[in-house]
């Protein structure tokens, strides 16, 4: 599954985006906020085993984001 995957690093310029995510949906997972909001970026779709975390994060921001149960 990795295989189609881009490792996209967290860029420090980014932390303040995500924080203000993570703020806005109540959550604290850094990691959960930077993937969606890489993939909001992106226009990218997020492969997860706990699509409702991510998607509770994915619905605060206004560019949709898909998420896909794997």
């Amino acid at each position: 599954m990795l295989r189609g995957c881009e490792i996209v690093g967290f860029a420090p310029e980014e932390s303040h985006e995500v924080g203000s995510l993570l703020a806005t949906a109540g959550t604290a997972d850094v990691v959960d906020g930077h993937v969606v909001f890489t993939a909001a970026r992106r226009s990218a779709t997020v492969l997860t085993s706990d699509p409702d975390d991510m998607r509770h994060l994915a619905a605060r921001l206004p560019t949709p984001v898909r998420v896909q149960r794997v």
